[in-house]
């Protein structure tokens, strides 16, 4: 069935996170750090949801990196932390967003924003990437409070936009997005960016791609 509305994560499926990358693993001198850093932020916004709580995905982003700064024998005052993370605002987006979500938008299909973060970080990122313009609906799972791949967060899009899970689909390169999209019964496209992989022991998506240039052609 073909979706009347397709859901797009943001972070490493639309935008390129290797600027933050290189502002983090600078400012903690080691190649290693936003690799021990972004599963740190992941893992502490899943703790927040499955304990019935919620913190703002900046505020997370904030304390996880005090906490892995530590491991790297280094110190910053909360105003040098918040200004490396900054760099999450000033991300480019994939060579081929633009013009995969322009055929997207262009065959009829209603798109849809929706990320952990914070409203206004994911404006200024769809602002600066210049790729707000195709969205319909930009969404924060600040409406819900409750993090992705929680399927209540799903829920709320569907429910916003008033289709059924088998009329909408999630678009992510993130295995966990696509899992969590998948218990709520909504069509997935899982997006093998680099050294993204899929989790075996899920349900395969019904469309996988290298690129948001060929999701028009798999739908359609």
């Amino acid at each position: 069935m073909k979706p009347k509305i397709i859901i797009f994560d943001v972070n490493e499926t639309l935008l390129n996170l290797i600027p933050l990358k290189e502002e983090i693993n600078a400012a903690l001198e080691n190649e290693m750090g936003f690799d021990v850093w972004f599963p740190k932020l992941l893992h502490y916004s899943l703790v927040e949801t499955s304990t019935g709580n919620y913190q703002n995905f900046s505020e997370i982003a904030a304390a996880t990196f005090k906490m892995i700064s530590e491991k790297f024998d280094k110190n910053f005052s909360d105003s040098e932390i918040k200004n490396i993370l900054s760099e999450i605002t000033r991300l480019p987006a994939y060579p081929d967003v633009k013009p995969g979500l322009k055929q997207l938008k262009d065959a009829g299909f209603k798109l849809i924003a929706f990320s952990n973060g914070k409203p206004n970080v994911l404006n200024a990122q769809l602002e600066f990437a210049e790729i707000a313009s195709f969205f319909d609906g930009i969404h924060s799972v600040e409406e819900i409070k409750k993090y992705k791949p929680h399927p209540e967060s799903y829920r709320y899009i569907l429910k916003k936009y008033e289709v059924t899970p088998k009329r909408a689909m999630m678009v992510a390169a993130h295995a966990w997005d696509i899992v969590g999209a998948q218990r709520a019964n909504l069509q997935t496209c899982f997006v093998e960016r680099p050294e993204k992989k899929f989790y075996n022991l899920a349900e395969k998506p019904n469309f996988w791609v290298k690129e948001i240039t060929e999701i028009e052609e798999k739908i359609g």
